[in-house]
Parts: C-alpha cells; sequence; structure tokens
C-alpha cells in the first residue's frame, strides 16, 4: 500500500534517530583495533618493557538534527511594492516535487482561525468566472427574460458544482485560499506568461501544492503547534509563505524542505 508523505517523513525521522542512537553505542565501545603503542621515553626506568596501550581521543560528532534538512524561520515585514522580476519564471513541463514540512505555531484561537483560512480546493480552477452574472450577461448579445433565466441557471449549476468539489477535494494548506490568484488571471489558462510569472512572483512555484497532509505523528496532539506536510514544484514557496507570514502576525512560522525524501 502506497505511503502517505507523512508516513514517509516519519519513517525517514524514525531512521534517522536509530542511526543516530547506533552510532552513539559504537562510540562508547572499546575500540579493538586502534591503541598506540608508544616505544620508551626519557622519564622511563631502566628494565620497564610493558606499557599499557592508550586510546587516542575519537572526535565527537555534532548530534543530527530530525530527519533531513533545516527547519527556516519565516518572517513577514511589511510588503513592498512589487517589481518586475529580472529573470523569466520557473515553468517547467515536468517540475522537480520537492518534499516539505511546515510548522505554524501560536495560540489557540488564532491557530484555528489559520487552519480555516488555509483550507481550500487544492487546485486552481482555470477558466471565466461564469458565477458572476454581470460577466455573464455581457457574454449574450440579447437581454430578455428567457436570457436572464438561463444566466440565472448557469450561476446556480456551477455554485452547486464547485461546493460539491470543493467538499470533495478540501486540503488542510492551500496557497490560493491564502494568496488568490486574481479572477482575471485565472480566465487566461495555466499557459499564459502572465500567469506564470504571476506564480513565480508571488507564490514561488509554479502549481499548486500536492499531497498536503496533517501531521499527527505526535505522541499528543498540540492545539498551539500545527505541522503539514506538502510537495512543491521546483523550489519552495518562500513569496507566498512570507505573505502569508505577514497577514498573520500572531502566528510564528518555519518550513524545513526534505531534500532525500
Amino acid at each position: 500500500m502506497p505511503q502517505t508523505t507523512a508516513e514517509i517523513i516519519a519513517d525517514v525521522d524514525a531512521t534517522v534517530a536509530r542511526l543516530e542512537d547506533y552510532r552513539l553505542e559504537l562510540e562508547a565501545r572499546p575500540v579493538a583495533h586502534g591503541y598506540l603503542e608508544p616505544g620508551p621515553s626519557d622519564d622511563d626506568e631502566p628494565g620497564v618493557g610493558f606499557r599499557l596501550p592508550t586510546r587516542p581521543a575519537l572526535p565527537r560528532h555534532t548530534p543530527m538534527p530530525p530527519a533531513s534538512g533545516t527547519a527556516f524561520s519565516i518572517s513577514g515585514s511589511q510588503l513592498l511594492e512589487r517589481k518586475t522580476p529580472l529573470s523569466p519564471p520557473l515553468f517547467n513541463p515536468q517540475p522537480d516535487w520537492l518534499a516539505h514540512v511546515l510548522t505554524v505555531t501560536g495560540s489557540e484561537a488564532v491557530l484555528a482561525r489559520f487552519q480555516a483560512a488555509a483550507a481550500g480546493t487544492g487546485r486552481l480552477s482555470w477558466g471565466p468566472d461564469v458565477t458572476n452574472r454581470e460577466d455573464l450577461s455581457r457574454i449574450f448579445p440579447v437581454w430578455d427574460a428567457q436570457t436572464a433565466a438561463l444566466i440565472e441557471q448557469i450561476v446556480q449549476s456551477q455554485t452547486v458544482l464547485l461546493a460539491r468539489e470543493a467538499a470533495s477535494s478540501s486540503v488542510p494548506f492551500d496557497l490560493n485560499a491564502l494568496c488568490p490568484m486574481p479572477l482575471d488571471l485565472l480566465s487566461l489558462g495555466p499557459a499564459s506568461p502572465m500567469t506564470q510569472a504571476w506564480l513565480w512572483e508571488h507564490w514561488g512555484t509554479s502549481r499548486p501544492l500536492q499531497q498536503v497532509d496533517v501531521m499527527d505523528g505526535y505522541p499528543k496532539k498540540s492545539t498551539t503547534r500545527w505541522s503539514v506536510s506538502f510537495w512543491s514544484a521546483d523550489w519552495t514557496p518562500w513569496p507566498a509563505l512570507q505573505t502569508i507570514a505577514t497577514r498573520w502576525p500572531d502566528l510564528s512560522f518555519s518550513i524545513r524542505p526534505l531534500y532525500d525524501v
């Protein structure tokens, strides 16, 4: 049965912890073949022909952090005026997917509001917004009662469809829920250079996050600490995370990339 991202990361953490314990155990054992046999010195008494071997000092290694990668703190700041990027946006047809663990800490009440705001469909609804009656009225050249009834039917059916999709494919951490793409850019589609440039500038990744899971591997579930794992395309979504941290100043954010998962 395929493992989820959270299960893979938990296995990596457990494996690294076991390896670190084994390394410390080996370090504490006597060295079988590593003793020095120093020759006689000027201070030795005559007739001394035997000297106990001495064990060389072993270098101490820095304890390994849990799993791999380093957790980076994300500090919010005043959003600066957007500038034209100096390099073209990174948009690969077949991106490299990088695993991450995002940890959010704060008071129980604020964290609960953030979790509610962060949930979303996990994807971008490309195409025009057909739930806006004014936009639809511009499409039909003739305006009469039959046209108005047709527009109302389209709006209602599309609203029900979007609500059904949102309920069936909700993810706990959705970049578009916290840092939404403008509707006029969504209507251009994913192949548009303008949408690709917006994603690279505002999200730092070219696609919505994939395999977003809540990390429930702790013995006691904390109400002031929330961790989610996800995969992002080609890069860590730094711009989106900084925007989110700025809009939620009462919370603390840290991100840990996992390059060997």
